[in-house]
């Protein structure tokens, strides 16, 4: 499932309620943030804690909104994707006040980087413990258009990271990134969740309607 967002002013983060919270209340899927930010498209972000599979509101590591760390569980330099003042993807291993320093607005910590100004990265080992799953991936052309990609699977089926970025790089991406995928993959569109999000079992997950997440990506309408 591909979508093609014109305006990359528009693409901006979305974060649940609250993190870290006692009794992990603070997560929160990807079809109820966009109703929370007023977005028309948006795909899951980054990871987070989950020591029994059941998740938490605890991101892993990094996450920075409007040119401000508001959550980080390290001051080194990680994998950084974000957005900068001017609307570019920047892919970067910087700490996040480096990060902001470098003109980013918007950004979380994850990855693998899948192409970098233009030159797909070769993986020939598997990533995140699966080599197939369903995958989450964030892009943008030279021109400017950003690309949200997620793919159906589960644990066993689904693209390899390699046939992501070649994918990616088909619809003309110059940077591209890995972001959450298996469970937590979801693409939602006016309010309807498009892939069929599944657990390890094959199961849809609450019915259709994606897992509990901590951030995400959105097409949010600039206000007139």
């Amino acid at each position: 499932h591909l979508v093609a967002i014109y305006d990359p002013s528009t693409v901006k983060l979305m974060t649940c309620p609250k993190f870290n919270t006692a009794n992990r209340t603070g997560k929160q899927k990807v079809i109820d943030m966009m109703k929370r930010y007023g977005a028309i498209v948006g795909i899951n972000g980054g990871g987070f804690e989950d020591p029994d599979g059941y998740g938490s509101d605890i991101p892993l590591g990094y996450v920075i909104k409007d040119g401000k760390i508001i959550w980080s569980t390290s001051n080194k330099a990680q994998n950084l994707i974000g957005f900068t003042e001017d609307n570019k993807l920047l892919l970067v291993n910087a700490t996040g006040e480096e990060a902001i320093n470098m003109g980013i607005r918007d950004a979380l910590q994850f990855g693998p980087f899948l192409i970098v100004n233009g030159e797909s990265i070769k993986y020939k080992s598997n990533v995140g413990g699966y080599e197939r799953a369903a995958r989450t991936s964030i892009a943008q052309r030279r021109d400017g258009i950003v690309l949200f990609l997620v793919t159906e699977g589960t644990h066993t089926m689904g693209p390899n990271m390699q046939e992501v970025a070649e994918a990616l790089q088909q619809y003309g991406a110059y940077n591209a990134a890995n972001l959450d995928g298996g469970t937590s993959a979801q693409l939602v569109i006016n309010d309807k969740v498009i892939n069929n999000p599944k657990n390890i079992f094959g199961q849809s997950v609450n019915n259709g309607q994606g897992r509990a997440v901590v951030t995400a990506w959105g097409l949010i309408p600039n206000a007139e």
